[in-house]
């Protein structure tokens, strides 16, 4: 499309694959120009959510279908849980921060109900909810900051493909991801590769595959806005969700639930400019009957999980980078839930 006034001339799909910083050097109109790094941002105009800011948000327990949330203190420890006003879902949640801000989550609505909702938080309250055109599903969706925000999500029940789309002042249309089929909610994570990063999603495969499958967003200098052909990770199974983050430098930490009745949480890792992932291992202690989620918190990769079982306590551990081990899981005073949680850090 042609830009009056910019002497530029830049399709939604080159903004995305350039990412949020070109855009906002090519002066493009139409587009809600992305806050510097560390520039927080409010309705008021004041500052609000500061970069490195972790938050968490899960759906409540039994018949609760409120979803609640907490951030992590700069202690290590996490602040008391309160509910995201007019959130209401039977299944999982997904956050995601730009950096600047402001926070964004998404979430499927009450049983009965498969479309995808959104909101943001400022730092001091959350917007009202508002569904995502054309977004539905039968279980949940993963976000990633990337130009804004990218979104992934498995089709309605009976619909096993994966979808995507993005938002950078308002949302695409939802495409589908060429060779993605999942039973179950993909995850998405930024490879800080590059000069903008690569997105990066992981699912589980179809219902009787328990295989987890990975590809790539092939953006960036190839313009293409599509993904490449899927693969398998090796070794890795699952019945359950998987999770993703990117910490700075590169590379991918990838967790999941095993299969089955195999309740351990086992992760796996995808060091800088690899084509292949180390071999799965246990994290020590950690058990679950859904599934973890990931994010990149001062120095260390962060991973919250409902527990085994009747177990509805979230629990955390943390992966100290440079490192090659898990800090003995502990739990989220005050945070129970049904499913699994969401977590992700302002600008990661």
């Amino acid at each position: 499309m042609r830009e009056s006034g910019t002497g530029t001339s830049l399709s939604r799909r080159r903004l995305l694959g350039l990412g949020a910083a070109a855009v906002a050097a090519a002066g493009v109109h139409g587009f809600a120009a992305p806050p510097a790094p560390g520039a927080e941002r409010s309705g008021r105009g004041r500052t609000s959510v500061s970069d490195g800011s972790t938050f968490m948000a899960w759906r409540g327990l039994g018949e609760d279908r409120r979803v609640w949330w907490n951030g992590l203190r700069g202690d290590g420890g996490w602040t008391g849980p309160q509910p995201v006003p007019g959130a209401l879902s039977s299944a999982g949640v997904a956050l995601a921060g730009p950096s600047g801000g402001p926070l964004h989550m998404a979430w499927k609505g009450v049983e009965g109900d498969e479309r995808i909702w959104w909101n943001r938080f400022d730092g001091a309250t959350w917007s009202g909810a508002e569904p995502v055109p054309g977004a539905l599903t039968s279980v949940g969706p993963a976000l990633a900051p990337y130009a804004g925000v990218l979104m992934a999500w498995k089709g309605v029940s009976g619909d096993q493909r994966v979808f995507w789309n993005s938002r950078f002042g308002g949302w695409t249309g939802p495409q589908v991801v060429p060779g993605a089929l999942t039973s179950f909610t993909p995850a998405v994570a930024v490879d800080h590769i590059g000069t903008y990063g690569l997105p990066r999603m992981a699912w589980k495969g179809v219902e009787g595959d328990e295989r987890i499958w990975w590809n790539t967003y092939r953006g960036g200098s190839t313009g293409a806005n599509d993904w490449s052909g899927a693969q398998v990770v090796s070794g890795a199974l699952t019945s359950g969700g998987v999770a993703l983050a990117g910490p700075p430098g590169g590379g991918l930490h990838l967790a999941w639930k095993g299969v089955g009745n195999d309740q351990r949480v086992f992760w796996s890792r995808l060091y800088p400019n690899s084509a292949s992932w180390t071999a799965p291992r246990p994290v020590p202690g950690a058990l679950t009957s859904v599934g973890p989620a990931l994010a990149v918190y001062s120095g260390s990769v962060y991973m919250t999980w409902k527990g085994a079982g009747g177990d509805e306590r979230i629990w955390c551990s943390r992966f100290p980078l440079p490192g090659d081990t898990w800090t003995v899981p502990q739990p989220v005073d005050g945070a129970l839930t049904a499913f699994r949680p969401a977590l992700a850090t302002i600008g990661l």
